[in-house]
């Protein structure tokens, strides 16, 4: 009986508990629920994570069983941890980020790198008509001639693949070290867990050629992806997310890259929305929101390799405030689903701003 009261003691605390986030979430973020419920009702299911750039603080997050909770691969928004990655160790890849590479939409895996019987399980290695295995790019016909900048706005597979597969096991070992591929985010957001971290090597040198791309086995939480994305804007350490107004920022790891460096790729960032893959995202007036940057995703999911996941990640700044915001769609792809999904979020966001204005006597 004893141990039944302080069961009961326990589910009623945890539901003060999440009563209490709720209540205490800003108040231009409260009306985010009904536009992912109404995305949810024509597609599938979502999750959201709202995050303050420059503490860490989560001021908003949509089934926080799949973005505290779980890890799904992110598919391109890997391809900016890889750029990075590149350009840290340009000298020992033998890389120049000017250096332009073909695309035709395939990318052949060289001799040394020839795909095994568990890649040929796991990735979409389609034959050619001379029975070739290749991996696709995100556009069948190719991108054409594509430096490091190009090829990140435009999300060139063939790009990545080419240049991780110059040095894979360097490229793999650099990669998973300096973005803590297995790592979780060491967040506070009680009550909810992360993964066990691992330290995943992927089976062969073509699924470290394809994490270059976020494919090959990498797996990250959208609040993880949250965590590394803000170090990029911010240009500053890696933050313990958290939530409860009583916590305050917490510094978990260094920056592993040069100031340099993250504003070049912050800028190429910056071009995503206008001539990449997030084109066509509404643009606002700049008192109510700034759109400073985002990067699409298409994960396949895993051990399904003709089904994907759609991510789309942006940075913008609204209130003297800056943010990241992790959109997270299970079906679909980044720039399609989750793209509408990010859109449609910043609409409530700067609606919510207009009607607060308004009610305030404050002119637009």
């Amino acid at each position: 009986m004893v141990q039944k009261k302080y069961y009961k003691i326990g589910i009623f605390l945890l539901i003060l508990f999440l009563i209490s986030f709720e209540t205490e979430a800003a108040p231009k973020f409260s009306s985010l629920d009904q536009v992912v419920q109404e995305f949810e009702s024509q597609n599938s299911k979502s999750s959201v994570v709202l995050m303050e750039i420059d503490s860490g603080k989560v001021v908003y997050v949509y089934r926080p069983e799949i973005a505290i909770s779980k890890k799904l691969p992110p598919g391109s928004l890997v391809k900016t941890f890889s750029a990075l990655t590149l350009l840290k160790y340009k000298n020992q890849f033998g890389y120049s980020p000017e250096k332009k590479i073909e695309c035709r939409g395939r990318f052949y895996p060289p001799q040394n790198i020839e795909p095994n019987k568990s890649d040929l399980s796991s990735l979409h290695l389609p034959k050619d008509e001379n029975g070739k295995e290749y991996l696709r790019c995100s556009l069948a016909k190719g991108h054409g001639r594509m430096d490091l900048r190009s090829a990140l706005i435009q999300s060139c597979n063939v790009y990545f693949l080419t240049s991780a597969s110059l040095n894979a096991e360097l490229f793999y070992s650099k990669l998973n070290r300096d973005w803590g591929l297995g790592k979780s985010t060491r967040s506070r957001l009680d009550p909810y867990l992360e993964p066990s971290e691992s330290d995943h090597k992927p089976s062969s040198l073509l699924k470290k050629v394809t994490a270059s791309i976020g494919e090959g086995g990498v797996h990250l939480s959208p609040l993880k992806i949250a965590q590394l994305y803000a170090s990029i804007w911010d240009g500053g350490p890696r933050l313990s997310p958290f939530w409860n107004e009583k916590e305050k920022p917490l510094r978990i790891e260094e920056n592993p890259f040069d100031g340099r460096n993250l504003r070049w790729i912050t800028n190429v960032l910056s071009e995503v929305p206008e001539n990449g893959t997030l084109k066509g995202l509404k643009k606002y007036n700049e008192n109510s929101i700034e759109i400073i940057g985002g990067k699409t995703g298409t994960g396949t999911k895993f051990l399904h390799k003709y089904e994907t996941h759609g991510w789309t990640v942006l940075s913008f700044r609204k209130d003297k405030r800056s943010y990241v915001m992790t959109v997270f769609v299970e079906k679909g792809s980044g720039g399609n689903q989750a793209k509408s999904l990010a859109s449609l979020l910043l609409d409530r966001i700067d609606s919510n701003n207009r009607n607060v204005a308004i009610k305030s006597g404050k002119s637009e």
